[in-house]
């Protein structure tokens, strides 16, 4: 009987030792980077949403300028300066990554488009601006695709 006890024992440990040794890199670093590396700019970008939600209730360009200008601009080079630091080992997640980073650049040139637009009241510009903006999303969705067929293919989920 002792023998049977051990020989499950052995089994078992042998099963959890080997557990790890299968474990999927792409998977482990995806969580991580979802979890954990891209908390600080998921925020950032929620705090640049609320601060173009703003914009409904100015009344004057002055004030657009001074939230693009000490607001957006400065959200836009932390969140880019957060993503470029996340130290990522699989071409997998680092694609995705790397979406992201093309859209921050976008939003980064047309909000600096919109400054030079509204100081200079020039509301081509401005068009201009919201041309490289929209060019962003588009470029967010399809990050949050790769995130889902990514998750998807690795059986995880993502919460939003």
């Amino acid at each position: 009987m002792k023998k049977i006890v051990t020989l499950i024992m052995a089994v078992i440990l042998c099963m959890g030792t080997l557990t790890g040794c299968f474990s999927d890199p792409v998977a482990d670093e995806f969580e991580k980077f979802l979890n954990t590396d891209m908390v600080e700019a998921n925020a950032l970008y929620e705090d640049l949403k609320a601060e173009v939600s703003k914009w409904e209730g100015y009344t004057t360009s002055e004030e657009l300028i001074n939230s693009v200008d000490t607001v957006i601009l400065p959200n836009l080079e932390q969140a880019t300066q957060k993503v470029e630091a996340i130290e990522l080992a699989t071409d997998e997640v680092n694609s995705i990554r790397e979406k992201y980073k093309k859209m921050l650049g976008l939003y980064k040139e047309g909000y600096e488009l919109t400054l030079s637009g509204l100081k200079a009241d020039d509301e081509k510009i401005v068009e201009d601006a919201n041309a490289k903006i929209e060019e962003g999303l588009k470029i967010l969705e399809e990050y949050n695709k790769a995130l889902e067929d990514l998750a998807a293919e690795k059986g995880l989920t993502i919460e939003y």
